[in-house]
């Protein structure tokens, strides 16, 4: 396949470390949270309005991936695009709602109280938004799999964002994960971990990409 691109725009690197920086951020803030505010479940943080903030840098990170590989991937690059670009929005609707109950409660965490009428629209739609995220990031990754290039350390890793999560669930849901193992999956947010991972490899993948074809 042809590996002729286009001369990429200004901003494309620096989506790249938006990216990169947003993969970090969103994917730390669950845990930083639970560190410092431990097990009880919140509507809003301060923690949600970092993780949201860092969720839009990645879907910046998507459209700079867009702009770089467009005349590459083909139709199954196109669908992993859409599909992720969908399933994000999704998310990002979730998050902006959470920074808004922040901003509402004076800057304050706000707490669940299980009295929120809307919240199981909120949670169907977080679980939709993730699961269509992770399912065109596994696209993404096969796309790029059929590119020449830098691209097998950020292809594996997309792959793996999207088969990790739905093994865990799958041996889960079957009951066939350590109790251990089950609790923690139950728990935290341990199964987005390698979407975090594959972003940030898309991130890189995508600076290096771009700062070496404006360099020629």
């Amino acid at each position: 396949m042809s590996t002729t691109r286009s001369r990429p725009h200004e901003w494309v690197p620096w989506s790249a470390l938006g990216a990169m920086l947003g993969a970090v951020l969103w994917t730390a803030m669950p845990w930083v949270q639970r560190i410092a505010l431990g097990t009880r479940p919140y509507v809003a943080t301060a923690y949600d309005v970092v993780a949201c903030a860092g969720w839009l840098l990645m879907v910046w990170g998507l459209v700079g991936f867009r702009s770089t590989f467009r005349a590459q991937y083909g139709r199954l690059g196109r669908v992993g695009v859409w599909t992720t670009g969908v399933g994000m929005a999704l998310v990002a609707v979730v998050l902006a709602r959470a920074v808004v109950a922040f901003v509402d409660a004076g800057f304050r965490a706000v707490p669940a109280t299980g009295e929120d009428p809307a919240g199981l629209v909120v949670t169907i739609t977080a679980f939709l938004g993730l699961g269509v995220t992770l399912t065109g990031a596994g696209v993404l990754g096969v796309a790029l799999r059929r590119l020449e290039g830098p691209t097998f350390s950020a292809s594996l890793l997309l792959v793996g964002a999207a088969v990790v999560p739905a093994l865990v669930v799958g041996l889960r849901f079957l009951s066939l994960l350590p109790l251990a193992l089950g609790m923690l999956v139950v728990r935290t947010p341990l199964v987005l971990v390698p979407f975090g991972v594959g972003w940030l490899a898309l991130g890189r993948l995508v600076w290096t990409v771009s700062r070496h074809d404006r360099s020629t």
